[in-house]
């Protein structure tokens, strides 16, 4: 597994950028009109000043779960099986920010215009960028001797 492994050096930077370069598929939850949980996989797409960048559609039933309710928990991992993995958890806030970087967004991750290629200016009308912004953080590591486990203040 090609993952870095993170230290007590590693700043809040690195953390987030780790999340989106090495990390990627994240699985970001809130909660619907109702209270009940709901989560979705989600991309983390771009770090930019300290924030995460996501997209969804405006029709994803998700979207109004994060609207309604921007506070956020967003966890990933990766490796192959419990004792080759590292993963992090972040405890965050959400918010649509529109078109903003949407364009950046596709030239920093260009497996996107594949995804949307039967109708990609459609698709583009219809997806939102949505900035998350970090309050806490947590990286747990079982790939190394002993387990190291860190935190995160932003």
């Amino acid at each position: 597994m090609s993952v870095s492994i993170l230290n007590n050096d590693t700043t809040n930077q690195e953390f987030l950028d780790f999340i989106v370069d090495e990390i990627h598929n994240a699985v970001v939850s809130s909660v619907n009109s109702v209270g009940n949980p709901a989560a979705q996989v989600c991309d983390m797409l771009m770090v930019k000043d300290m924030k995460l960048y996501m997209t969804t559609s405006v029709k994803n039933p998700f979207f109004k779960c994060l609207i309604n309710n921007p506070n956020i928990e967003v966890n990933g991992y990766k490796g192959n099986g419990t004792m080759d993995s590292c993963g992090f958890s972040l405890t965050a806030t959400i918010k649509n920010i529109d078109h903003q970087y949407l364009d950046e967004v596709f030239e920093k991750n260009p497996y996107l215009n594949e995804i949307y290629k039967d109708n990609l200016e459609q698709a583009k009308q219809e997806l939102r960028i949505l900035e998350i912004t970090p309050q806490a953080g947590a990286y747990l590591d079982h790939r190394v001797d002993p387990i190291y486990h860190r935190t995160f203040k932003f």
